[in-house]
């Protein structure tokens, strides 16, 4: 009878969460247990927000862990039992790379894009628009008197174009001066790197400022964290802009570009405009698996 009620609970466990992907193979192939019991560990001895969002995560392991004793193809451990278990985060900040390489994100969500960009808008609104050679950056002018600037991203990936901008920031010097304000347009900006987002915002910086405090999880438990550190930026670079500043915000604003936003709005000069950011921030360390699939895994608040 035993045998019988825990083969009926395997059954239904797994009917329930094959529909996270309808590509699955299917359970058939390899033991993938030892691995999730790794990424279960992992996630219980790191992850940060268990508490803030009151997670049970011993709840979740009873439901999903029927699905990883049973032999599975490794698209279905994939697909159907980690990105569905990882999902259970509500994280945008937790995410899985398979071992061929193919971005995976357990949760995503629905969010309201404040801003159109397209040829009409630059030639309506910016005189002269000059984009960085990746284009994440594109400068430009209204009546010649007020800045614009859009940085679309913070990611590796767009630090030449941030020095790019930087260098067109110091070489036009006396342009952006005599402008009576600027405007910094981050609407569609969904983060990268904290460092990036520091060196623009301390070119308007007008003393040292603190915009935010973080606090680290570090231990076994699920309430171990360090104190609570302060974080600042300085002004930097040969001038900073003091004069009047709009910054663009809205919802797709999240992570490091959040910060950017924080970091501006200490700043007296600065007044944002728009939306309510996106609300997502989690420092992920990167985990990993004998194949070769990592996971990356929210450690800070």
């Amino acid at each position: 009878m035993k045998l019988k009620y825990t083969m009926m609970i395997t059954l239904i466990v797994t009917i329930l969460f094959t529909g996270c992907n309808q590509n699955s193979t299917g359970p058939e192939g390899a033991d993938y247990s030892a691995s999730f019991e790794k990424v279960w560990n992992d996630v219980d001895s790191n992850y940060s927000y268990f508490i803030h969002k009151q997670i049970d995560w011993d709840d979740v392991k009873i439901r999903y862990e029927p699905l990883a004793r049973s032999p599975a193809t490794y698209d279905f451990f994939i697909n159907d039992i980690l990105k569905c278990m990882l999902g259970e985060l509500h994280d945008l900040h937790v995410s899985i790379q398979d071992k061929d390489g193919h971005y995976i994100a357990p949760y995503t969500r629905d969010v309201f894009a404040n801003y159109r960009f397209d040829s009409a808008f630059y030639s309506t609104y910016i005189s002269g628009p000059v984009f960085t050679s990746d284009e994440y950056i594109a400068c430009g002018s209204i009546h010649q008197t007020i800045g614009y600037v859009l940085i679309a991203s913070w990611t590796s990936s767009s630090s030449g174009d941030v020095d790019e901008f930087l260098a067109m920031f110091d070489n036009e010097e006396t342009r952006y001066e005599n402008m009576t304000g600027l405007i910094i347009d981050v609407r569609p900006n969904g983060g990268g790197s904290d460092a990036l987002a520091k060196k623009v915002a301390s070119r308007f910086a007008d003393g040292t400022k603190t915009y935010e405090y973080v606090k680290y999880r570090n231990g076994p438990g699920h309430d171990d964290f360090t104190a609570l550190q302060a974080l600042s930026f300085s002004p930097a670079g040969p001038w900073q802009y003091t004069g009047p500043v709009a910054l663009l915000i809205g919802e797709k604003c999240m992570s490091s570009n959040e910060s950017f936003i924080l970091m501006m709005s200490t700043l007296d000069h600065v007044t944002t405009i728009g939306d309510t950011t996106g609300g997502s921030s989690g420092n992920p360390g990167e985990f990993s698996l004998e194949d070769g699939t990592t996971y990356r895994i929210s450690r800070w608040i």
